[in-house]
C-alpha cells in the first residue's frame, strides 16, 4: 500500500498542469511508492535514489515516447521543472 504524501512532504499539494505533467507525475507517484506528487514537489523530498530515477526514465521513454536521462531528474528535481527540462530535449531532438 502507498504511503501518503504527507508523511514524505511538508508543504502544500499543488496539482500537476496538462496532460505531460500529470502523466510523468503519475510515473513518479508509482516508482515512488506514493499517492500523488505534485507539480512543486521534489524528487529528493520523497526519499528519490539513483535507481528509482532510472526506472522512471525507462517508463517515461516506455509510456510517453520521450527521451529521459536520471541526469534530468537530479538537476530538475521539482516536478514543473523536470517536465520542463524534457519538453526542452525533446524540442532540441525535433531541430
Amino acid at each position: 500500500m502507498a504511503e501518503s504524501r504527507e508523511d514524505y512532504v511538508d508543504a502544500e499539494y499543488e496539482a500537476p498542469e496538462g496532460e505531460l505533467e500529470q502523466d510523468v507525475a503519475d510515473i513518479l507517484a508509482e516508482v515512488l511508492g506514493v499517492d500523488r506528487v505534485g507539480r512543486t514537489d521534489s524528487f529528493y523530498d520523497f526519499g528519490g535514489t539513483s535507481l528509482q530515477a532510472i526506472r522512471i526514465c525507462a517508463r517515461i521513454e516506455l509510456k510517453l515516447g520521450m527521451k529521459a536521462l536520471p541526469l534530468w531528474i537530479f538537476s530538475n528535481d521539482v516536478l514543473h521543472e523536470f517536465v520542463g527540462e524534457l519538453r526542452t530535449q525533446a524540442e532540441k531532438a525535433h531541430v
